[in-house]
This record gives structure tokens, sequence and C-alpha cells, in this order.
């Protein structure tokens, strides 16, 4: 194909892609009020145990609030549920140019990162959601006693659908560190025997890292972001150590076939 064959291709890819996409918006405002109903559940079960049965209330700052706040909720239903064929749009446009091989590397790739974003997103917003403003909501003080006062919280529509989304798309990226390491291991840039003597690191970065997704203060919730982390970590090094075995393996048959000493004399 020419170049402006090339161009002509991606319009048509892209303007596909567009198309489902726009559909996908008008499907989504019809439900948008059930992916408000879904995304606080969390946060409506942290008020529930917090403030002592108290009936949750979002409340909005202007009287536009609500549309924006379900604008961005459709938008986001949208990108989901057209996600696939947007991605299908894009692999029908590059795959004629890959090889059998790379191909077969890019789909396990793009699978892998869609299905570790999803368990992470997935994982913030049903472990560590509830227990995080649960903490946050526990600072309220709804029954004056002795201090003579009262702190009721005021949970805006935007904020509670902002710290979700955000919970979720922090843990999901979270998520993909097996496959960056795994890919940076089989271009050869890690090994296994380094990341491995990294462990001990590792875990204190992990804790690091729950403690900036999470709310500072909050031990519970550090601790069930840092655990899945390291777990994580751990779960790449044996990728990485079967990537390297399986080039090692390659490497010492193709030696046989040809006679040469084609094994790094480092590897494991």
């Amino acid at each position: 194909m020419t170049f402006v064959q090339h161009l002509d291709e991606l319009r048509l890819r892209l303007r596909n892609a567009a198309i489902v996409f726009l559909v996908a918006i008008g499907f989504s405002f019809y439900f948008v009020k059930t992916y408000f109903d879904l995304l606080t559940r969390p946060a409506r079960a942290a008020w529930m145990q917090a403030l002592a049965g108290q009936e949750p209330v979002f409340r909005f700052a202007s009287p536009t609030e609500p549309f924006w706040v379900y604008t961005k909720l459709a938008l986001y239903g949208a990108a989901l549920v057209a996600s696939p064929f947007i991605f299908w749009e894009l692999w029908r446009f590059v795959a004629p140019g890959l090889y059998r091989k790379e191909k077969r590397m890019a789909l396990v790739v793009t699978l892998a990162t869609a299905a570790c974003f999803v368990g992470g997103a997935l994982f913030g917003y049903g472990v560590l959601c509830k227990p995080a403003l649960t903490y946050m909501l526990s600072f309220a003080e709804i029954f004056p006693g002795q201090l003579h006062f009262k702190i009721e919280p005021a949970v805006m529509m935007d904020e509670v659908v902002g710290f979700m989304m955000a919970m979720m798309i922090g843990t999901g990226v979270a998520f993909e560190l097996p496959v960056l390491l795994s890919v940076l291991g089989w271009l050869g840039l890690v090994r296994a025997k380094s990341l491995w003597k990294f462990n001990k690191f590792a875990l204190i970065l992990s804790f690091l890292v729950g403690g900036v997704l999470t709310p500072g203060p909050d031990v519970l919730s550090q601790v069930l972001m840092a655990a899945p982390l390291f777990a994580l970590f751990n779960v790449s090094i044996l990728v990485v150590w079967l990537i390297e075995r399986a080039a090692r393996k390659r490497l010492e048959a193709l030696a046989k076939e040809t006679g040469a000493d084609l094994v790094p004399t480092d590897a494991p």
C-alpha cells in the first residue's frame, strides 16, 4: 500500500471507531443513573458504617453539576463498552504490517494489559474503596455528646465520582506491573535474578505506593494495596524467569542444529 492508501485506511478505522463510540455514548446516557448507583455503592456502604446507619446523601453545588457528572459517567461507560471494537479497528490497521510472531506477542500483551487493568480496577472497587472511605468519614461527629458540636459530611456528586474513578484507575494502572516487567524481560532489559535481588526493596516500595494510592493514616487500606502489589512483583519474577528459560531452550536447540555456542554464559 502507498502512503496515501495507508492514510485512507487509518481514516476508515478511526471513523468506524468514532461512530461506535458515539453510539455507545447515547446508549450510556440511558443507563447513566444505574452507572452512578453501581459506582457509589462502596461509598454508600462506608457512609452507613461510619455514620451509624445514617442514610447517604450526595449533594451538588450548582444546578449544572448533576448534568456534567452524568455526562462524565456516560463517557466512561461508552469508552468501556466501545473499547473492544476500537481495539479491533486499530488491530486491523496495524496487523498487516506485523510478522506472525509479532502478532502473537501483540495479542498476548494486549489481552494481559486489559485483564490486569480490569482486575486492578475491580480490586480497587471491591476491596479498597469501602475501608478508605469508612476511615475518612469516621471523622464525622454526628452525636455531639461532650464535644458540644457536630461535624457532618457534605459529599458532592462530582467528588464521590472523582474519588471512585481515581481509586479504580490508580489500582488498574498499578496492576499493570507484571505486564511491564514481562515485556522488559522479553526485551532483555531486566533479568529474573536481578529482580529477585530487588525483592526486599520491592516490599518497601509496595507500601510506599500503597500509601500514595490510599489515605495516608489508613493503615488497613495501605496494607490491602501493598500486599497484592508485592505479590504481583513476585509473579513478575516468575514470568520473567519462564521467558528466560524458553529463550535459553530455543538457543540450545539452535546451537545443536548449527554446532555453534549460542547460549549466553550468564544465562540462568
